[in-house]
């Protein structure tokens, strides 16, 4: 007989792919987490979302998550469930980690692209110190002035839009006010940054002149920067039009072929050539009822180079919808309340979760689903209070054209990958050498019950949640490697397991059981985290070394192997099993095993799932050495330490052994 604890924490986290036509459909994923700071050893209460094609995506099962720690170094592996494109659960960082940021990355078993990288999630880690912190300098605030031509390029000769951002070095935005100047015909245009730190400036960029931006940050300090010079070459913008978005195309060469790209999302819309002449404008007209909400991208290259990009996002059918929330009482210390939430009229189904989290720490800065779901995934680089400079920004789309979208999409295949829910298989394994003899024995079992009528027996597997009162038991048969499964068989949380041999000639032959959730391969994504440098961008590494955890290990294959427990049986079965015979030959006599037997040599080592302070002590030391003190009163037990609380020593929630 095997026990096991089974830890199996359903995480979460990144970008699936469904093959269809000539490109493959991308199912995305994205995670809310209910805050996004914590302290060492906090509970994560998270829920991801699956989405296809802007709908939700119904055809996943599984959701591979790493957890990584700052220097790139693999924590541990998860998998989490999927239902209708949801999943929710929890997961705990470790007590003792010592960063400032912890990353998830997460995929599934869709995402099968060459270039596919994994979803990405930072989380703030508050490292909380007794110690008095040290005395800084406060930092002077330095200001930089980032500046976006429409398209990526300015061309010659023809009208070009700018667009200028100015920012702290913390990301903040800075209000500033400024002037274009023409180095020969002096200044052309003045503008100010809104309260997102956002401007645009519009005019026609002659070959042969210099131009420069001239502006004054909120200290009062004067800046110059350059503007890029113009070129010679094609350029693509958005426009929106009534029912249709153009992708126009114009160009200041006399013709010019360019490839042009266009996706929203990560749903690639085609992929073509075109001949540009000068002069005029190639709108390629697409209808908005055939886009879901998301970025609209499009990418223009000359030679497989490319000469320009921009961005537009697709939200004239945004629909929101707001739950009803009530809370009918207060919550107090050790009292109970009660919140409902109903939703708007019309709406009839919504899916629920809900999380605890603790007020005292203040940091719930959870960012809106627009941000998680439609912005931080697409960018190239992790994006600095995204949710702040959205509500500020007046044009939304600056905000739009003023980030580095990703714009890969992965090539397609005719095949459709099934992703089938994730099941407990097992493996029995014994002594090398063992394994034969034990099935030749299992098979002579076999063919003695077929002569009698009988079916062929194989394992007794019993299971139990942590909230449910007893263990459960179902028969499985294994196969000549020893290998079984048990259908219908999900995990949420920990589980304890019992597998006991049915045919009784094998019950006296030790073994263990390793068990298998998922795939390895399924993991087999590079790390991805964020590089803190100037540029801020994104590193990939492989983690080639081996897991280890407290209750698994990694083997060479990459296979998770559990700690078990190996529990022999001597005098107690064959007593044990000389009850049993009783059973079965006393009148009238029975073939059944018994529902249950009393063994009394058994009480003394039957230990229960879950003990008290009080019954833990009584069971491992005499009672008559042992006092109790709990609150400052006596508890239990005799002795000095009994005599010293009656004299009112102010011992309290201590537990001392006088003796021993």
């Amino acid at each position: 007989m095997m026990k096991y604890i089974v830890r199996l924490l359903l995480h979460i986290l990144l970008l699936m792919f469904f093959f269809q036509s000539t490109y493959g459909q991308t199912s995305q994923l994205y995670l809310h987490t209910d805050r996004d700071y914590y302290l060492p050893g906090d509970t994560v209460w998270f829920k991801g979302y699956f989405i296809k094609d802007g709908a939700i995506a119904r055809d996943l099962h599984n959701m591979y998550m790493k957890l990584i720690d700052e220097g790139g170094k693999e924590i541990w592996q998860s998998v989490a469930l999927i239902k209708d494109g949801v999943t929710a659960s929890y997961f705990t960082i470790p007590a003792g980690y010592p960063g400032q940021e912890i990353f998830i990355n997460a995929n599934t078993l869709l995402d099968s692209c060459v270039n596919s990288r994994p979803y990405f999630k930072k989380l703030g880690i508050l490292q909380l110190s007794h110690e008095n912190p040290t005395s800084t300098l406060e930092k002077v605030p330095e200001f930089k002035l980032v500046q976006q031509p429409e398209g990526g390029i300015l061309l010659s000769g023809l009208e070009n839009t700018l667009l200028i951002q100015t920012l702290d070095s913390r990301g903040y935005p800075a209000f500033v006010k400024g002037k274009m100047v023409d180095e020969k015909a002096g200044e052309i245009a003045e503008f100010r940054t809104d309260s997102a730190g956002f401007a645009t400036l519009r005019t026609i960029f002659k070959p042969d002149r210099s131009y420069m931006l001239q502006w004054a940050d909120p200290l009062g300090i004067l800046h110059k920067d350059k503007i890029q010079p113009v070129v010679q070459g094609a350029k693509v913008a958005l426009v929106k039009q009534d029912s249709l978005v153009l992708v126009q195309l114009q160009t200041n060469l006399p013709s010019q072929l360019v490839h042009v790209t266009v996706g929203i999302g990560k749903r690639a819309l085609f992929d073509q050539e075109f001949n540009l002449k000068e002069g005029k404008k190639t709108n390629i007209p697409l209808k908005k009822a055939d886009l879901e909400y998301g970025i609209l991208q499009a990418v223009v290259r000359d030679k497989q180079q490319v000469v320009s990009r921009t961005s537009l996002l697709i939200d004239d059918e945004q629909i929101e919808v707001s739950p009803i929330v009530s809370v009918s009482s207060t919550f107090q210390e050790k009292s109970e309340g009660t919140v409902t939430v109903t939703l708007p009229k019309g709406e009839k189904m919504a899916r629920l979760s809900v999380s605890v989290v603790d007020a005292e720490v203040a940091v719930d800065t959870t960012q809106s689903m627009l941000t998680d779901i439609y912005f931080q995934p697409l960018s190239q680089q992790p994006l600095v209070n995204p949710q702040l400079l959205w509500e500020r920004t007046e044009n939304k789309n600056l905000f739009i054209q003023g980030q580095t979208w990703d714009d890969s999409y992965c090539p397609g295949s005719e095949l459709t990958v099934v992703d089938p829910p994730i099941k407990i298989q097992g493996q029995i394994r014994l002594k090398k050498g063992s394994w034969a003899k034990f099935y030749s024995d299992y098979l002579d079992e076999v063919n003695k019950g077929k002569k009698r009528n009988l079916p062929a027996r194989g394992i007794s597997f019993g299971y139990q949640y942590p909230e449910t009162p007893r263990m459960q038991y179902t028969e499985l048969m294994f196969d000549k490697n020893g290998n079984f499964a048990v259908p219908n068989s999900i995990i949420f949380d920990s589980l304890e397991t019992r597998v006991i041999q049915i045919y009784r000639k094998l019950k006296f032959t030790p073994f263990t059981v390793q068990y298998k959730f998922a795939d390895p391969q399924n993991y087999r994504y590079p790390i991805l985290i964020p590089v803190q440098a100037a540029n801020a961008s994104r590193r990939e590494l492989n983690n080639l070394k081996g897991l280890h955890s407290d209750y698994f290990t990694m083997d060479a294959h990459g296979n998770r192997v559990l700690q078990t427990v190996q529990v022999t049986r001597t005098r107690r079965q064959r007593e044990i099993d000389r009850l049993q015979f009783r059973f079965r030959t006393i009148e009238p006599q029975t073939v059944h095993q018994p529902d249950l037997i009393l063994l009394p040599l058994m009480d003394s080592s039957v230990i229960r799932m879950s003990q008290s302070l009080r019954e833990y002590i009584a069971t491992k030391v005499p009672a008559q050495s042992v006092s109790i003190i709990l609150n400052g009163k006596l508890a239990g037990g005799t002795g000095d330490v009994a005599k010293a609380a009656a004299d009112g020593s102010g011992l309290s929630n201590v537990v001392k052994k006088n003796k021993n």
